[in-house]
C-alpha cells in the first residue's frame, strides 16, 4: 500500500494519544493513593473511637456490652414511621425485614413432637417516641381462641410476656382473646401455679387479627413500664377439649426472673461521645458482641452543594461549550457514582459481616459495600472494641468513596480534554505541514517530469525554490544536474556537425593522396596494391559516415523548408513497401496489417518516408532470423489520432534504455557489427515525428513473443 505524507504525519499525531493513557495511569495512582490514605484515616479514626469508649471506666458494662446472651437478648429498634394498632405491617416497614424468626431453636417446652407447620412466628420490638411497639406474626396450622366470659386466659394460643421494671421486679402479663380484635394485657399473679389474672392490664394495648395461617398480634406499652429486662413466649393450644399448651417458642421463660434478656437499645451516653467525635461526611457505628448496632453518629449524605453560577466570561463559556460536547466521550472513561441514597437503618445487615466478624476475634479490617445496586460505595474501617482486655464489641467508621471517584474523573476528564486538544491542534499543524510538505514535492516532482519528455529529451530546466531546507537543496540540485546533462546533450548533438565539418577537409586530402599514389605507381606489387585498396575502401566508409552525419545535423533546417501536404498513408505505404523495403531487403518477410480504408495524414511524404525507412532498418537489423517485420496502420480509439507501428522479433529492450535510445550517438548495434553506425537513425525518427506534431516510443512485445514494437501517433485529417 502507498501512504501519502499526510497519512503518515496523521498516523504519527496518533502518538498523541499516549497523553490520556498517560492521565489514565496518573487517575490510577491517585486513586490508589487516595484509597490507602483514606483507610488509614479511617482505621485511625475507628482506633480512636475504641480508646475514647475503652476509657470511660465502667461506661460498656452499663451499657450492657457484657456478659450478653444472643437467643434471649432483644433488641430494640428506632422506628421510622407511625404505627397504627390495626394488624397489619406495612407500617413496620423497613424494620420488619430484619425480623427475628423462631422456631425449633427457640423451643422452650414441648409435650409433643415439634413440627414447624404447628408453630413458628417472626417478632420484632421497636420504640417511637413514648412507647415500645411489638408484633408477632404467628404461623399456627390450628388458632384457638379462649371461650367467651372465660377466667382461663392461658387455655388458649396466647402470648406470654416478662417484663423487669425499673425497681427490678418481674410482672407477667398474658395476652390472649375470644376472638380478633382489640386486646389487652392480663397482670398474672406471681406464684407461676396460679393460672387466674390478678387484673386487666390497660396500659398494654393491641389488636390481635387472623390471618390465612395463623394470626397477628400488635402490641403497644408505654416505655416507662419496661425496664432493662424483657421476655416473650408464644403458647399454642391445638387441642380444644383439653386445651392443654402442647409447644411453648419464644426466648426465655417469662416465669423466671435470672432468665429474661437484657433489652438493648441505642446508647445515649455513647452516643453524646460520638458526637464530639464528628467527622465531616462519615458515620460511627458501635457494634456489641451480638453484631447489633447500639449506638451512631453521623450521616454519609453529602453536604449540599453551591448552586452553580453561569460563567459570563468567553473563556468560561467556551470551557462549559467544550465540556458539553465531550461529556457522552467522558462517560466512557469515567466512573459514574451518585450522591443520592438512603441511609439504611441501624442494622447488622447494613455492614459487612464478616468485617464485624473478624473485629470481635480482635483483627481491624477494612470492608465495602453497597447499600443497593447502583447506589454510593460505602468504604468502612472496623477495629475491636475492648475492655479490661475483652473484646465487647466493634466500631465502625464509614465513609462514601465519592470523593475519590470524584477526583479521579476529573483528572480523566482534564486528560481527555488535553489530549483532545492538543490532537486537534497537533494534527491540524501536522496536516498543514504534511499539505506544505507535499505540495512542494509535488510540485517539484512535476517540474522534473516536464523537464525530460518520454523520448529522453530535456526541453526545460527546473525553477530552484529559495527555501534553505532539504527540499530547496533537493531542487536546487536538480536544476543544476538538469542544467549539466542540458549542455551535455546539447554539445553531443552539435559534436556531429562539428565532427563532419572538421573531418572532411582531410579526408578529401586523404582520398586525393591515395589516388595520385596509385596513379603515379606503375605496376606496384600485389602486397601494395591491396593496401591502397584497403585505404580507399576506409576512406569511402568515412565518406558515408559523414553523410550519414550531415543528412541527421541539416535534417532539421530541411525539415522547416519543407511543405506539408495531405497524402494517403496508406496508399504510400503500399507503394514503399514493394517498391523499396521489399527489394532493398529480400531476404526479410515484411507483413502490413491495415484497416483497408484511406487514412490522410498532413506532412511532407519524403520526410515520412525517411521515418519509416529507419525504423525498418532498425527492425530489419535486430529481427531474429526466420520471423518477419510487421507493419501496422490504424486509428486510435478516438479516431483522432493514427497509429503506425514496426514490429521485429529478437532481443528486447532494456528499460532504462527506453527513454535514451531516440537521443542522438545512442547505439545497442553489437561491435562486430561491420556496417557504419552512429546512433542517429532513431533520432532522425524522432526528429521527423516530432516536427508532424506526433510522438513515438519504443515497447517490448507483450503477446508471448520476445522482440520490441516501436509506435508512431501522428494527427490524422479529418
Amino acid at each position: 500500500m502507498r501512504f501519502s505524507l499526510r497519512i503518515k504525519l496523521t498516523l504519527v499525531a496518533l502518538l498523541l494519544l499516549i497523553i490520556p493513557l498517560i492521565g489514565f495511569r496518573f487517575s490510577e495512582i491517585i486513586t490508589r493513593d487516595l484509597v490507602e490514605s483514606r483507610e488509614e484515616t479511617l482505621l485511625f479514626s475507628a482506633r480512636s473511637v475504641a480508646s475514647a469508649l475503652a476509657g470511660r471506666t465502667g461506661l460498656l458494662d452499663q451499657e450492657l456490652f457484657h456478659s450478653l446472651n444472643q437467643s434471649r437478648d432483644l433488641y430494640l429498634f428506632q422506628l421510622t414511621n407511625p404505627i397504627r394498632l390495626n394488624g397489619k405491617s406495612d407500617d413496620w416497614m423497613p424494620q420488619l425485614l430484619e425480623a427475628e424468626a423462631f422456631a425449633e431453636e427457640h423451643l422452650l417446652r414441648s409435650t409433643v413432637p415439634y413440627r414447624y407447620d404447628s408453630l413458628h412466628f417472626k417478632h420484632m420490638l421497636g420504640v417511637r417516641g413514648e412507647y415500645v411497639y411489638a408484633i408477632f406474626i404467628v404461623t399456627d396450622d390450628k388458632v384457638i381462641y379462649r371461650p367467651p366470659h372465660s377466667l382461663g386466659i392461658a387455655r388458649a394460643d396466647h402470648l406470654q410476656i416478662g417484663i423487669e421494671d425499673q425497681n427490678g421486679k418481674l410482672h407477667r402479663y398474658v395476652v390472649s382473646t375470644t376472638k380478633p380484635g382489640w386486646v389487652n394485657g392480663y397482670l398474672m399473679p406471681e406464684n407461676p401455679a396460679d393460672s387466674l389474672p390478678i387484673k386487666l392490664e390497660r396500659r398494654i394495648q393491641g389488636v390481635w387479627a387472623e390471618t390465612l395461617d395463623g394470626y397477628v398480634i400488635e402490641l403497644r406499652i408505654p416505655r416507662d413500664l419496661i425496664g432493662d429486662r424483657f421476655a416473650f413466649a408464644i403458647a399454642d393450644v391445638d387441642d380444644p377439649v383439653s386445651r392443654e399448651v402442647t409447644t411453648l417458642i419464644g426466648t426465655a421463660n417469662p416465669e423466671s426472673p435470672e432468665k429474661l434478656g437484657w433489652l438493648l437499645s441505642p446508647s445515649k451516653t455513647i452516643e453524646s461521645i460520638l458526637s464530639s467525635l464528628d467527622r465531616p461526611q462519615s458515620r460511627i457505628l458501635i457494634v456489641d458482641s451480638n453484631q447489633r448496632v447500639r449506638a451512631s453518629h453521623g450521616n454519609l449524605n453529602p453536604e449540599a452543594e453551591q448552586p452553580d453560577i453561569k460563567n459570563s466570561n468567553l473563556i468560561g463559556r467556551v470551557s462549559d461549550g467544550i465540556f458539553a460536547v465531550l461529556e457522552p466521550l467522558y462517560k466512557l472513561f469515567t466512573t459514574p457514582f451518585t450522591d443520592e441514597f438512603k441511609t439504611p437503618v441501624a442494622m447488622p445487615t447494613t455492614l459487612d459481616i464478616s468485617g464485624v466478624k473478624e473485629a470481635l476475634q480482635g483483627k481491624e479490617s477494612i470492608s465495602r459495600y453497597r447499600i443497593a445496586e447502583g447506589q454510593v460505595e460505602i468504604m468502612a474501617a472496623i477495629a475491636p472494641l475492648t475492655e479490661d482486655r475483652k473484646i465487647v464489641g466493634a466500631v465502625v467508621v464509614e465513609q462514601t468513596t465519592n470523593s475519590i471517584l470524584a477526583l479521579q474523573n476529573k483528572v480523566i476528564e482534564e486528560s481527555l480534554s488535553f489530549s483532545i486538544l492538543a490532537f486537534c491542534i497537533g494534527g491540524f499543524g501536522l496536516l498543514f505541514f504534511a499539505s506544505r510538505l507535499s505540495s512542494r514535492i509535488r510540485l517539484l516532482r512535476n517540474q522534473a517530469a516536464d523537464a525530460i519528455t518520454d523520448t529522453g529529451q530535456i526541453n526545460n530546466t527546473l525553477q530552484p525554490s529559495r527555501a534553505r531546507d532539504e527540499i530547496g537543496d533537493l531542487s536546487r540540485t536538480l536544476n543544476s544536474m538538469l542544467h549539466q546533462l542540458k549542455e551535455q546533450s546539447d554539445y553531443r548533438e552539435t559534436m556531429a556537425d562539428n565532427l563532419e565539418h572538421e573531418m572532411r577537409t582531410p579526408l578529401a586530402g586523404i582520398s586525393a593522396s591515395l589516388k595520385n599514389i596509385s596513379g603515379e605507381i606503375e605496376n606496384p606489387p600485389e602486397r601494395i596494391r591491396n593496401y591502397l585498396e584497403w585505404a580507399l575502401s576506409d576512406v569511402m566508409r568515412l565518406e558515408q559516415l559523414l553523410g550519414a552525419i550531415r543528412d541527421a545535423t541539416s535534417l532539421q533546417e530541411a525539415l522547416n523548408r519543407d511543405t506539408h501536404e495531405v497524402f494517403n498513408l496508406h496508399q504510400g505505404m503500399q507503394v514503399w513497401l514493394e517498391h523499396s523495403w521489399r527489394p532493398a531487403f529480400p531476404e526479410t518477410e515484411f507483413v502490413y496489417q491495415h484497416h483497408g480504408q484511406d487514412i490522410m495524414v498532413l506532412g511532407d511524404p519524403g520526410h515520412i518516408r525517411q521515418l519509416l525507412d529507419k525504423l525498418i532498418e532498425n527492425g530489419v537489423s535486430f529481427h531474429a532470423e526466420g520471423t518477419a517485420i510487421e507493419i501496422g496502420l490504424g486509428l486510435s480509439i478516438s479516431e483522432k489520432e493514427v497509429i503506425l507501428t514496426v514490429a521485429n522479433q529478437g532481443p528486447t529492450i532494456a528499460e532504462e534504455m527506453r527513454g535514451q535510445i531516440f537521443n542522438t550517438m545512442v547505439s545497442r548495434r553489437a561491435k562486430s557489427d561491420t556496417k557504419p553506425h552512429l546512433g542517429l537513425g532513431l533520432y532522425v525518427a524522432r526528429t521527423i515525428t516530432v516536427h508532424h506534431g506526433g510522438t513515438i516510443s519504443v515497447n517490448n512485445l507483450t503477446d508471448g513473443r520476445t522482440g520490441v514494437v516501436f509506435t508512431i501517433q501522428l494527427p490524422l485529417v479529418q
